[in-house]
């Protein structure tokens, strides 16, 4: 072989290890980024869960709080009705979200969620899933629920803050123990 053969082979092989160095370089580059993406993704969208799920506890309690109040104020009658068929709304966002616990919450937060669920499923049970004809004889337990609803929101909270790297509030200490069913 004479040198300008051996020099564009050099040069050849030199572009050629270039470009597969190249090639794995971008692929690795790719699929780390990729990954990150995904677990980035996830994180947020464990993260909107929680927030989804304290929000429907939230909102369910407060709902619950202005039915009673029509309902003991002997308030319109088309207004209660509506009131209560808030509350049977609220109920069903949070069972949704309560299934959801499975996909995004950490064990003890789906735990948690499913207790809460199985409290007002047994509550709404009792009162013919927070029927407005049915609710006067049922006030009492229908609003312990609503306390019931809004300190649970103590212990997925803390989750929450596991999940965000923040640490503990202090407030778990809190948790009532009536919220075990």
């Amino acid at each position: 072989m004479d040198n300008t053969t051996l020099e564009i082979l050099k040069v050849t092989t030199t572009i050629l290890a270039a470009l597969i160095a190249a090639f794995i370089g971008s692929w690795f580059g790719a699929n780390q980024a990729l990954a990150r993406f995904k677990k980035e993704r996830a994180f947020d969208r464990q993260l909107e869960w929680y927030e989804r799920y304290i929000r429907a506890l939230h909102d369910m309690a407060q709902k619950i709080v202005i039915a009673t109040t029509f309902e003991e104020e002997n308030g319109d009658i088309e207004h209660r009705i509506r009131c209560w068929r808030a509350v049977q709304g609220a109920h069903l966002v949070l069972s949704a979200l309560t299934n959801e616990a499975k996909l995004f919450g950490s064990a003890e937060a789906i735990s948690e969620a499913l207790r809460i669920m199985k409290r007002v499923d047994d509550i709404a049970d009792k009162t013919d899933a927070f029927d407005p004809k049915d609710a006067k004889k049922h006030l009492e337990i229908i609003y312990s629920l609503s306390e019931k609803l809004d300190k649970s929101a103590i212990p997925i909270a803390e989750k929450a803050r596991e999940h965000l790297g923040i640490g503990s509030t202090g407030a778990i200490k809190a948790k009532p123990k009536s919220l075990k069913a």
